[in-house]
């Protein structure tokens, strides 16, 4: 990366409970931007993870003393990058990792767009063994990405505002997609570099005499799942109908997916029934465990 770009890119990755494995991820792309947020969201840190962080002069650590949400600990990340002067914000899970030059590749496509339209870049996302990016320079315009890999423009996020921190995590990712279109922003994803990220836990499916892989959720992502994207495709309907239906029928499936195939689907389904009873009551933020 040029040493103009590395001045302009900033990174920030979202911490819960992290493992030491976390490090070998954020070494990926630490070189690509010219500091890192790490914001904590754990409720108790890891002393050992800290430590390390603390050490590299490129790491700036803040600690949210207790899980705050994805959508605060991005808003936190945007608002040092901007305050350090950064146009741009590369946005990281912690248990994503960047392959060599993605930062580089993301700009190469800003390059060739009017980058006062452009609301977020992102690289293709590798969530399966055996999946890789393509090897063509396509930059193309995309209704919505996963948050991890985003390179977020600055400017636009000072014009459309915040990560909205009610919806605590999932659907976040979304929301804000929708939300630079509906202001006229667009969202591009670069095809020829990719993110190895891990979504949810992989389990090994036999059917039919076929072998293949499912993401499974735990049954506190599902609650917020469900909730909130009730809430965004509400939000959003008339604005976007064909997401509307289409994410009508993910959900469908994804349950039908559940029935068949997930562990723990009784749990799931109570979580996902207690999520929509939450968005038709109005009730956001984070979720917290009710009396029986």
């Amino acid at each position: 990366m040029s040493s103009a770009a590395h001045e302009q890119v900033a990174g920030v990755v979202v911490l819960y409970n992290p493992a030491a494995d976390v490090l070998d991820n954020i070494r990926s792309y630490l070189s690509q931007v010219g500091r890192l947020y790490a914001i904590d969201n754990s409720e108790r840190s890891n002393p050992e993870v800290v430590r390390q962080l603390t050490a590299i002069p490129a790491v700036s650590y803040h600690s949210n003393s207790g899980n705050l949400g994805v959508a605060s600990a991005l808003n936190r990340g945007a608002e040092l990058a901007l305050s350090d002067g950064y146009r741009f914000l590369l946005t990281m899970d912690q248990d994503s990792r960047a392959v060599p030059g993605m930062v580089s590749a993301l700009l190469h496509c800003l390059s060739k767009l009017d980058q006062a339209t452009v609301g977020i870049i992102s690289p293709s996302h590798v969530t399966k063994p055996g999946v890789s990016s393509v090897d063509v320079d396509d930059c193309r315009k995309v209704q919505y990405v996963m948050t991890s890999g985003n390179l977020l423009n600055l400017r636009t996020y000072q014009t459309v505002g915040a990560f909205k921190e009610d919806l605590f995590i999932d659907f976040v990712d979304v929301e804000y997609c929708l939300r630079l279109k509906a202001h006229g922003f667009s969202v591009f994803q670069v095809m020829n570099t990719h993110l190895d990220h891990r979504v949810g836990e992989l389990v090994e499916v036999k059917f039919a005499n076929s072998l293949f892989h499912i993401t499974s959720h735990s049954p506190l992502r599902m609650y917020y799942k469900t909730r909130n994207r009730f809430f965004v495709a509400n939000m959003y309907r008339w604005a976007f109908p064909a997401f509307w239906w289409k994410d009508k029928w993910r959900f469908f499936l994804e349950i039908c997916r559940l029935l068949l195939f997930e562990p723990q689907k009784i749990l799931k389904i109570k979580m996902m029934w207690r999520g929509w009873s939450d968005y038709r009551q109005g009730k956001y933020g984070k979720y917290h465990v009710r009396q029986s």
